[in-house]
């Protein structure tokens, strides 16, 4: 069992032998998928759905490494091996065990996003801003861990096609818009910098400051929480963060609209607020990804950005 400290990258080759002829290029648009696959609860339907799609790049969240809760197993080797895949993954957390965890939620082990591909990759790991202090402030969610937030990026070589930049990102749940207003943010800005055009931003974002979410101050905090009335959290972001691009100028003007001073974002947030072209072909409303509380507490918190 593979044992790594939180921000470490862990590697993974299950691919079959390479060829020594150039690789052929693929006669066909690439496959793939964006998925939170939730600690691998169910890992085996997980993988036979995955087996059926055939994807070329998967960016897979909550991927568990030696904790009691998912059976003590490596599933990041687990996939990659059953896929014939290169993989990596880049450690957020250290699961601490704890009488205080509910055995469904038991640790032991490690945490954290992943990038799964056909092709050649090569990896780092992109450090987001914090909401939510772990090490500190976990057992009051009654999950004691240590370490952060932490996206993966993954530089991806196609056979004779331009090379791919993708993000695994898991955005931070116990905070509000404003918080991850910030992480957001932080992708832009590492995105915009970036000298690969062709990018995947994929991740679950946990957008879902809205609704019945709005009365839970562990959820939802922050001075949005009630200063957004009348939209969701995915709205919010199209109407005030992603609508805004380089060609509106250099500091976005509208992430502060209607807000009074002392609580506008700082004017760094502002010049990072600016999208370089990321676009997600589904609908912020519609198109949900998270259903609680027998639907009354729906939202997009998955992303699927194309640039």
């Amino acid at each position: 069992m593979d044992v790594a400290l939180p921000g470490q990258i862990v590697t993974y080759d299950f691919r079959d032998p390479q060829p020594l002829e150039p690789a052929t290029e693929i006669p066909r648009p690439l496959r793939v998928v964006q998925w939170n696959i939730e600690r691998g609860y169910k890992l085996d339907a997980v993988l036979e759905i995955l087996q059926e799609l055939d994807a070329d790049i998967l960016c897979l969240q909550e991927i568990d490494i030696g904790n009691t809760r998912s059976g003590n197993t490596n599933h990041a080797q687990i996939i990659a091996q059953r896929l014939k895949l290169n993989a990596g993954v880049v450690i957020e957390f250290q699961e601490l065990r704890s009488p205080c965890r509910a055995r469904c939620d038991q640790g032991g082990g490690i945490h954290g996003n992943a990038v799964f591909s056909k092709f050649d990759m090569e990896f780092r790991a992109a450090h987001t801003h914090q909401p939510f202090d772990w090490p500190r402030h976990g057992m009051r969610v009654f999950e004691p861990r240590l370490g952060r937030r932490v996206t993966l990026a993954a530089t991806i070589r196609v056979p004779r096609r331009p090379p791919v930049l993708a993000y695994s990102a898991h955005f931070e749940c116990f905070t509000g818009i404003v918080g991850r207003t910030h992480q957001i943010c932080d992708l832009l800005h590492d995105s915009s910098h970036s000298s690969i055009p062709h990018q995947l931003v994929f991740g679950d974002f946990n957008t879902f400051a809205h609704s019945l979410a709005r009365f839970s101050p562990k959820h939802s905090h922050g001075w949005h929480r009630f200063r957004t009335l009348g939209m969701s959290e995915p709205e919010w972001w199209m109407e005030n963060i992603l609508s805004w691009s380089a060609t509106d100028g250099p500091l976005n003007l509208r992430i502060n609209t209607k807000m009074p001073e002392h609580l506008r974002f700082s004017k760094e947030t502002t010049m990072r607020a600016v999208n370089p072209g990321w676009y997600d072909p589904f609908d912020p409303v519609r198109d949900v990804t998270i259903s609680n509380h027998g639907g009354w507490m729906t939202a997009k918190a998955d992303w699927a950005f194309v640039r």
